[in-house]
């Protein structure tokens, strides 16, 4: 049997990162450009990847609570049956010529587990610091980036010259790699003893309901606060070609800035493990917040695709921090049995605003044009800030700077 280092661990979580957030380009970046393709407008648009959304803020809690809860599935057992179904969908939406019904069903199912799929990924690799060894999430989660940036100018490109109706495909052999990479992931052992597993299915099935949220005070108001932000978040990255679509963009123009600002992630997230020894993670979050509705300000005042791409530059500081950040902050909040399920429940905070942004930001486009929807996510962005920064001063236990990696 091969042994497990910290290093194999590091190269095989890293190119699960890489392939899931590669699954993102053409699945959801391109969606517009796909779906526009199959004839559906934008309000239909923001529908469908609404329905997706809805779906997935349901099963991200329930999954997350279910493994948390599991003696027989491993966490990697999760991720392996999830990713199945959206190959066989996506290879149907490839090869066989389907009615709206079909496409919207399908895109819906595997939009949905795609996003179920990030925080059970994100738990995998704590699995991995809780077992003792020092895995760099920050660095895995780059390679994500990396692998996104590169993939957004090749998809952009490509399309140039070819059909959209290549995208499905390509998601569907990503989806075969993350498959095949988290099947042989290696078994790591259960970093929580049977005992203990049993009492806290026992604590679990005897708390009352909402006890989840009353334990860790001012959670619920953390996930309004990164929902909002994310309505912002989703409108520009939803419907980025057609806020481009004014100046004059191209899809190749497109595919520029989306790996922009995947480039410029990765400071912060190869640097991330540094930054939070010395800055605290609920810092971290309120700076992030704080840079989202500056960086609403740049889009909403663009005047060319060169101040587009300037927005594009700080999602540097802003994406790239929210998100490990807020990883590190909730592993470092809750208890053992409840890690699983606080990372569900922030990634569904982001989802249920992706779900208001697909569809406001659909219905805006159709009904009053590019600025009004812009001036949503202003709106959003710097409401959310706001509830972020309150969420956080009411909490009464604000994670220090962690010292795990």
């Amino acid at each position: 049997m091969r042994r497990v280092t910290v290093k194999s661990l590091t190269a095989h979580i890293a190119s699960i990162q890489a392939f899931y957030w590669m699954i993102f380009c053409p699945l959801y970046s391109y969606s517009s450009v796909y779906l526009l393709h199959k004839g559906f407008s934008n309000q239909q648009i923001g529908w469908v990847l609404a329905l997706n959304g809805i779906l997935a803020v349901f099963l991200q809690p329930w999954l997350g609570a279910l493994a948390d809860r599991s003696r027989r599935l491993p966490l990697k057992g999760f991720i392996v049956i999830l990713a199945f179904f959206p190959i066989l969908m996506l290879a149907a939406m490839a090869y066989f010529s389907l009615s709206w019904l079909w496409i919207s069903l399908f895109y819906v199912l595997a939009l949905a587990i795609t996003q179920t799929l990030q925080p059970l990924i994100n738990s995998l690799t704590f699995e991995c610091i809780n077992a003792g060894y020092a895995v760099s999430y920050g660095f895995t989660r780059a390679m994500g980036s990396v692998a996104f940036a590169i993939l957004s100018s090749l998809i952009g490109l490509w399309l140039n010259s070819h059909s959209p109706d290549s995208l499905p495909l390509l998601a569907a052999i990503l989806f075969v790699v993350i498959f095949a990479l988290v099947f042989f992931f290696p078994n790591l052992g259960a970093h929580r003893t049977p005992e203990q597993l049993h009492l806290a299915a026992e604590q679990e099935s005897s708390a009352p309901s909402g006890s989840f949220l009353r334990r860790y005070k001012g959670f619920l108001l953390l996930i309004l606060g990164v929902a909002s932000i994310f309505i912002f978040h989703n409108l520009i990255n939803l419907y980025l070609v057609q806020i481009m679509a004014p100046f004059g963009a191209q899809d190749s123009q497109l595919g520029l800035a989306l790996t922009i600002a995947a480039l410029c992630e990765l400071p912060a997230f190869f640097g991330f493990s540094f930054l939070v020894r010395r800055v605290p993670a609920h810092v971290l979050l309120q700076l992030a917040g704080i840079l989202y509705a500056l960086r609403s300000l740049l889009f909403f005042f663009a005047t060319s695709v060169w101040m587009i791409n300037l927005g594009q530059v700080v999602q540097g500081v802003t994406y790239a921090l929210i998100i490990p950040a807020s990883v590190y902050y909730v592993d470092h909040l809750m208890k053992d049995a409840d890690k699983v399920k606080g990372q569900s429940w922030m990634t569904g905070g982001m989802t249920l605003g992706s779900i208001l942004g697909s569809v406001a930001g659909g219905w805006m486009l159709d009904r009053f044009g590019v600025h009004p929807m812009l001036g949503l996510g202003v709106a959003t962005a710097v409401v959310g800030s706001l509830l972020v920064i309150w969420a956080l001063r009411l909490s009464s236990a604000r994670p220090a700077a962690l010292t795990t990696e």
